[in-house]
């Protein structure tokens, strides 16, 4: 017994420091972003030379300090109210990510019902193909992405990253997984009660999957919150790319509204995640993805 607690205890500990060795970062952003631009120019500096660090003096440059020596609001300031293109990208991320939450959801939701419920031929083999194209790189589908939205005419448009989206297959697979659990007799006595194929998907299965729908919907979220590559390839014009591939070129002028930025730009995925952290644990595990 005594030592099943110490392995617990080292566990614990060594748990507890992977999670500080995570939250020291975030930590650092937040707490820089109550700094004045003159405090992080003298901690953090970009002008850094081949011959600087020939010479072993680099480690002057960047100095974190993690609590300010007086907090002051005005790097939000500078990126709320003095930056409207900042404003007008989280914009864009919304539009990008919103839609893709919604359809993604209602589609794999769809379709997770008919390859759990339906009995039809072949479909073990279209399930099969959805965790092949699940399972390919990025990279791999970017450019037959790019082939159909050029043929769509909605190469250069958000619609380019929205309809791959709404038709991943991974919220099919997680939603499938987790619906399998369900017994069958829930299914059998609502069709003896005379439920049909649309009742039966609204008041049997729907209410039982909110886990699973509430755990895709945050990953989702996350994933497209932060999309990057696909801006990438197909937007071009600036002004309606996301704010997250304009996060990597705002430190460019002035490095003090990067850490007010990326804290504004963290608030609606930390918020997402904490408020629904039971929901994402509840789904994942119903999912029996480990």
């Amino acid at each position: 017994m005594q030592v099943y607690k110490k392995v617990c205890g080292l566990s614990f500990a060594m748990l507890l420091l992977i999670g500080i060795c995570f939250m020291v970062p975030l930590l650092i952003i937040f707490t820089n972003s109550l700094m004045s631009e003159q405090e992080i120019a003298r901690h953090y500096h970009t002008a850094l030379s081949v011959f600087d660090i020939a010479d072993g003096i680099e480690r002057r440059f960047i100095t974190f300090r993690l609590i300010p020596r007086s907090i002051t609001f005005s790097q939000y300031q500078a990126v709320l109210i003095n930056q409207p293109l900042f404003l007008m990208l989280m914009l864009n991320s919304i539009r990008i990510t919103v839609p893709v939450v919604i359809g993604n959801t209602f589609i794999s939701l769809l379709a997770s019902y008919g390859f759990t419920i339906w009995k039809w031929r072949y479909k073990e083999v279209l399930f099969f193909i959805y965790i092949v194209v699940m399972l390919m790189p990025l990279q791999g589908v970017l450019v037959p992405n790019f082939i159909v939205a050029d043929w769509l005419g909605i190469s250069q448009s958000h619609w380019a990253i929205i309809w791959p989206g709404v038709f991943a297959p991974f919220g099919t697979f997680l939603l499938r997984q987790g619906m399998k659990s369900i017994p069958d007799e829930c299914f059998e006595a609502a069709r003896i009660d005379g439920a049909g194929e649309l009742r039966l998907f609204m008041f049997i299965i729907a209410p039982q999957m909110k886990a699973g729908i509430a755990a895709l919907t945050m990953l989702v979220f996350v994933d497209y919150w932060n999309v990057v590559e696909q801006a990438v390839i197909f937007i071009r014009d600036s002004n309606m790319e996301p704010l997250s591939v304009f996060l990597s070129r705002m430190a460019s002028g002035r490095i003090g509204l990067i850490f007010s930025a990326s804290v504004v730009y963290m608030i609606f995925p930390v918020l997402g995640l904490l408020y629904g952290q039971d929901y994402l644990e509840k789904g994942i595990e119903l999912s029996g993805i480990k």
